[in-house]
């Protein structure tokens, strides 16, 4: 994963809890799964966050926005033009990069109040599904982009919550039967590692720290529960207790590295992410060159989960992050001595 842009990642950090996350919801009278050929007016009725939406049976020309961009390119459907989406470019295969790359793009990556809307025009949509995070859906003129195609609108609460979602974004786009291709590998896998593990760090206890979060010199990003690495562990029976001192915070909180004992010592196993080539980001190299790291005992037990493709966010790019979780689990004193 790169890591320009880390600022505006910060700005993304941490969702809003008061933003109301409708996962489940599905479209009404969806043909994805049906084989038929829609007529070319043929409408629907899907219920999104912003409402029930009238919205093409089989769009010609999407624009889609955070996190409905990846799934959306995987399942191969008729994008016209995107918002960027750069976090996840090493979780792309060749030919998903080169789709990625050839579309327009309407907006910088993590910067929806930047949407260009000459843009989304120019792309002629007649849909455009944004699933960027709920907290800035205020940040989007809706009356303008309505003015230009019906507007689906999916945005996540927690980063975890892309496994609901993603399939409300194909089933939005009429590609339904291409996005759950993966699912079910997904869950295989998952289910392997977990009762392969099961025995040995059941009854140990995990603390996420973010990689790429805009963090300050002197603090860190603490991940609980669903945030962006930690969430890839939601399927393997593995502890992550805590959350926020702020409740609205959700997920994760920015924290001093003096508070770094305090926090994460009484853990038994720290996960984080890394590069598609295992280094580390020069923010999280800071903090381990940290005493007060050094010192952490989950740090000196040896007991850390390094995790490649940490970002993921589709069924297909989670199974590269399992592999990776796979291997590093594999590598835990508690493990080794089996």
């Amino acid at each position: 994963m790169r890591v320009e842009g880390r600022g505006r990642l910060r700005r993304a950090a941490v969702f809003g809890a008061t933003a109301v996350l409708a996962v489940g919801l599905v479209g009404c009278g969806s043909n994805g799964g049906s084989g038929e050929e829609p007529a070319a007016d043929a409408t629907r009725t899907f219920e999104a966050q912003n409402g029930p939406i009238e919205i093409p049976s089989d769009p010609q020309r999407i624009v889609a926005c955070g996190y409905a961009v990846l799934p959306l390119l995987q399942a191969d459907a008729n994008l016209a033009a995107a918002c960027e989406w750069t976090r996840e470019l090493d979780n792309m295969d060749a030919e998903t990069k080169a789709a990625y790359e050839a579309l327009p793009k309407v907006a910088p990556d993590g910067a929806v109040s930047e949407l260009d809307y000459e843009a989304v025009a120019a792309a002629a949509p007649d849909l455009i599904i944004m699933g960027v995070p709920a907290r800035v859906q205020s940040q989007l003129d809706t009356a303008k982009l309505e003015a230009l195609a019906p507007v689906v609108f999916l945005g996540l609460t927690n980063p975890g919550d892309w496994r609901g979602l993603g399939e409300q974004y194909a089933d939005a786009a009429n590609v339904s039967d291409a996005y759950g291709e993966y699912k079910e590998q997904y869950e295989a896998r998952a289910a392997e590692i977990a009762g392969k593990y099961r025995g040995t760090l059941g009854n140990l206890t995990f603390a996420g720290v973010c990689n790429v979060c805009g963090t300050e010199p002197g603090e860190f990003f603490r991940e609980y529960a669903s945030s962006y690495t930690t969430n890839l562990f939601e399927d393997l029976d593995l502890q992550f207790p805590g959350q926020p001192a702020n409740p609205e915070d959700v997920h994760g909180e920015y924290l001093s590295v003096e508070e770094i004992g305090r926090n994460v010592g009484n853990v038994d196993v720290i996960v984080y992410g890394v590069e598609a080539d295992g280094s580390v980001s020069p923010e999280l190299q800071e903090l381990m060159a940290s005493p007060l790291w050094q010192s952490l005992p989950a740090v000196q037990a040896g007991n850390l989960v390094p995790v490649k493709h940490s970002h993921a966010a589709t069924y297909e790019t989670a199974l590269l992050a399992l592999d990776s979780i796979d291997e590093a689990l594999a590598a835990l004193p508690a493990n080794r001595q089996q």
